[in-house]
């Protein structure tokens, strides 16, 4: 291995090496405690770990037949992963020590984001959310901070709290104020976190998306996660589903 050109063993052991540094310090531990018992504390507290921790494992012991190679002498390296393997380990280590955050890369943000006020005509959003599939819509105040959200069990529950009365071209989304509150959904609740939260995170939080009859159906982000700050992103069930 001597070579100018790094072989495979090389970036294999360089790729194991910095994810067991980054292990170590953040468990605090030293180099008595062996890797494969790192990798198994790591997936107890974090998701990147918990998800690729089966071939974290694998990967400890091909290290350790290529460093423990009792034919050292006459052949070097025992074992020469594949370039697959290479991609896949540098994938890995990518995740752990720069997880992509969910603002970055499975969030709707900004611009691209339908926001409505509360002035407008609701079959005009409704005829948006059909035409684009949305099942919740934001809605926000003339300041651009968040009010509640519109959604179809929205419309169900004022249709039913008002007997069945027509939905007419002059009604806005202000005449259902009393259904579109974060907290007076029926059916369906919303989270919020911050900006720093990772993608990983957001699609565990989707995973376990029910409270108690309740189920999770949108995600804002905001920069630390409060109700009474500006919508960054969203993310909903579908928008883990294309990633």
């Amino acid at each position: 291995m001597g070579n100018n050109v790094k072989s495979n063993a090389e970036k294999f052991l360089t790729i194991y090496n910095e994810i067991d540094r980054h292990m170590r310090k953040a468990l605090d531990e030293n180099e008595r405690t062996g890797n494969v018992d790192l990798i198994k504390k790591m997936a107890k507290r974090d998701k990147v770990f918990d998800e690729y921790k089966d071939e974290l494992m694998l990967f400890s012991r091909l290290r350790n037949a290529i460093i423990h190679n009792p034919y050292n002498a006459d052949i070097d390296p025992i074992a020469e992963p594949h370039d697959k393997i290479i991609v896949k380990y540098s994938k890995i280590r990518d995740e752990i020590l720069n997880p992509p955050l969910a603002l970055e890369s499975i969030a709707v943000k900004g611009k691209n984001i339908y926001f409505i006020t509360q002035n407008e005509s609701v079959l005009d959003v409704m005829t948006v959310m059909k035409d684009n599939n949305y099942a919740n819509v934001p809605v926000v105040d003339s300041l651009g901070m968040l009010v509640g959200v519109f959604s179809k069990n929205t419309v169900f529950s004022y249709m039913v709290e008002n007997e069945g009365v027509q939905i007419k071209r002059d009604t806005k989304i202000n005449d259902f104020k009393e259904f579109i509150p974060i907290n007076k959904h029926e059916n369906e609740f919303f989270a919020f976190v911050s900006r720093r939260t990772t993608a990983v995170e957001v699609e565990d939080m989707f995973k376990k998306r029910l409270q108690g009859k309740k189920k999770l159906t949108l995600i804002f982000i905001t920069e630390t996660g409060k109700v009474r700050e500006k919508v960054l992103g969203i993310v909903t069930p579908w928008d883990i589903a294309l990633n």
